[in-house]
């Protein structure tokens, strides 16, 4: 079975009505209830942060068996040198190559394959899993992650060598992409050049490529991505930490994620079942903004500060999505103050849903209050049936 969907963004600013498909997704496979929901949201969140000119391809497949050591993986297409590449003989995953270049750098191909394991108890609603279930929005948020730019191409062989842009396609077997496979075009990400080791020596430069001592740097010593423009300010002005470096290498888990200390982290590995995890951290923007993704204003502004929410989409037809740190309720006003809707955060979800299908169009005002504080966010809606 397959079927195509499209995601509906509003491009910056939010309160503008024309709009663009920001991503596509081509579902492969069989989707049990909620799954098709759950995966436009994911890809709505994204597009709420990112200034997206060029659609992203998304390719999805289903898979069942507990015999598969994957809950979920990502594998992501890619370009070197295309039409405004800012660094030369450097590999950039294919989404952010189309946002530079302005059209399409791989026509006719997917930006990336996501395969969904769903031999996992995946909760594909909007509330809060239970204990037992893994929350399949925040996972599709993490390997959709993976092809926006959470993506390295460092490897170590079986032999102990390491290298950048040497991943043979023996090492995903059995997967196969849809698309040319980029891991063997010898050339580190544009990610992978801000990878640092403790004493700030990059990585791609620390040793000869295809040397044990590369493979020894990759695996030993802790790592991390230091980017001085905008992702180490939205980190305390530090770098942030990644995974590996433990003294073994594991392909798919070791530099393209954050390391599993840090909470509240779409990109890492901290969080599991019953947690959700759905709002980018602001050093994850400040990562995809110092690899090239320009980031909308609103992003920006509202991810800096817990205590505010995000709202979306605008302009909203049925639903709209409330997302915050202890939100206690929303008030929805008319433009004459009058109010027309209300709800209270029950179970103290990270996201509330709001139903505004009863509501004429127009303009209105959301008051989003929250726990422990008299401060509160304003959001004007647009509702268009």
């Amino acid at each position: 079975m397959k079927k195509k969907i499209f995601l509906l963004a509003v491009l910056f600013p939010i309160f503008i009505n024309a709009q663009v498909n920001t991503f596509s997704f081509n579902i492969n496979g069989t989707t049990p209830a909620g799954f098709v929901q759950a995966l436009t949201i994911a890809g709505q969140k994204w597009s709420n942060y990112l200034q997206i000119t060029v659609p992203v391809k998304v390719n999805v497949f289903t898979v069942n068996s507990s015999l598969l050591p994957f809950s979920a993986i990502t594998l992501a297409n890619g370009r070197k040198n295309f039409a405004n590449a800012p660094q030369p003989n450097t590999l950039y995953v294919s989404t952010l190559a189309n946002q530079i270049a302005g059209s399409e750098v791989n026509s006719g191909q997917y930006d990336m394959d996501i395969y969904f394991n769903l031999a996992t108890s995946y909760y594909f609603g909007t509330s809060k899993p239970s204990a037992s279930q893994s929350d399949f929005i925040s996972t599709a948020m993490h390997e959709i992650g993976h092809g926006l730019g959470f993506y390295s191409d460092g490897y170590v062989d079986g032999s102990g060598k390491g290298s950048f842009g040497n991943i043979p396609p023996s090492s995903i077997f059995p997967l196969t992409p849809s698309f040319p496979w980029r891991g063997q075009d010898s050339v580190p990400s544009i990610y992978d050049k801000y990878i640092v080791k403790v004493s700030g020596n990059p990585l791609t430069t620390v040793a000869p490529d295809n040397s044990t001592a590369l493979g020894d740097s990759i695996k030993n010593g802790a790592l991390y991505f230091n980017g001085p423009l905008y992702a180490n300010a939205s980190h305390s002005n530090t770098p942030v930490r990644l995974a590996g470096g433990a003294g073994t290498y594991t392909l798919g888990v070791d530099l393209l994620h954050i390391h599993n200390t840090y909470a509240n982290t779409i990109m890492s590995y901290y969080w599991g079942a019953g947690d959700t995890v759905r709002t980018p951290a602001p050093w994850e923007l400040g990562i995809l903004k110092e690899i090239g993704w320009n980031l909308k204003a609103v992003g920006l502004k509202e991810n800096n500060n817990y205590s505010l929410a995000t709202s979306f989409p605008n302009p909203a037809n049925t639903t709209i999505f409330i997302n915050g740190k202890n939100i206690h309720g929303i008030r929805i006003y008319n433009p004459q103050g009058e109010l027309v809707h209300e709800m209270y955060n029950e179970f103290k979800a990270d996201e509330l849903i709001v139903d505004i299908k009863n509501l004429s169009e127009g303009i209105y005002f959301s008051r989003i209050t929250f726990e422990n504080t008299s401060q509160s966010a304003v959001k004007k809606i647009i509702v268009k049936h």
